[in-house]
């Protein structure tokens, strides 16, 4: 007569934890048995629905991109008036119609900027770099921001990243000159073999 002690042995209702007969199957024997399977599959169908289902953050149809546009044109405006809150609320208004249009995170960090909200300036500018990291305007103003906070290394990186850029623009000029580097380093000196 054989003693077999099973400690949780549903293997009749298509799972077991293993039995403790040691010429049994050995421990954890079905850890993928039928119901654990289903519950991978379910687990890997609903990420890859997620996945495939979850559309670009930047996709908007072309009524909201126009939409951003008008009023980007019309917060620059405003801006050039000098009515930097009403700038600021259609540079809002903008984003909320097109979360990934550049030009308004760094206007709306130009608003914050010229109402002295520096930190919310600095923040809307990352942003703006973050859709287009080739956005002269928030770079150069960002560069700017940590050049008046005395971290010359991060004006410095902003200028190296300018210049690879736009190494003609005259954002990038303005820089150089502001951190003493001259428009005379524009490029890097050609070597001849």
């Amino acid at each position: 007569m054989m003693h077999r002690r099973n400690g949780l042995d549903g293997s009749g209702e298509g799972w077991s934890i293993g039995s403790l007969f040691p010429d049994g199957p050995g421990w954890m024997s079905a850890a993928f048995s039928r119901k654990s399977r289903r519950f991978a599959y379910l687990l890997l169908g609903l990420v890859l629905a997620e996945i495939l289902a979850s559309p670009p953050a930047r996709a908007v149809d072309a009524r909201s991109e126009s939409a951003s546009l008008t009023l980007t044109a019309r917060a620059a405006d405003a801006m050039d008036r000098g009515d930097f809150l009403k700038a600021q609320k259609l540079y809002e208004t903008a984003v909320v119609a097109n979360p990934g249009n550049a030009r308004a995170f760094t206007g709306l960090g130009e608003a914050h900027q010229a109402r002295n909200e520096l930190k919310f300036a600095r923040k809307y500018y990352r942003i703006a770099l973050s859709i287009d990291p080739a956005d002269r305007h928030a770079l150069s103003a960002l560069a700017q921001l940590d050049l008046e906070a005395g971290n010359r290394a991060g004006a410095e990186a902003g200028l190296r990243k300018l210049r690879a850029f736009c190494p003609a623009c005259e954002e990038t000029l303005e820089l150089a000159r502001a951190l003493g580097s001259g428009a005379a380093n524009i490029a890097p000196p050609a070597t001849d073999p």
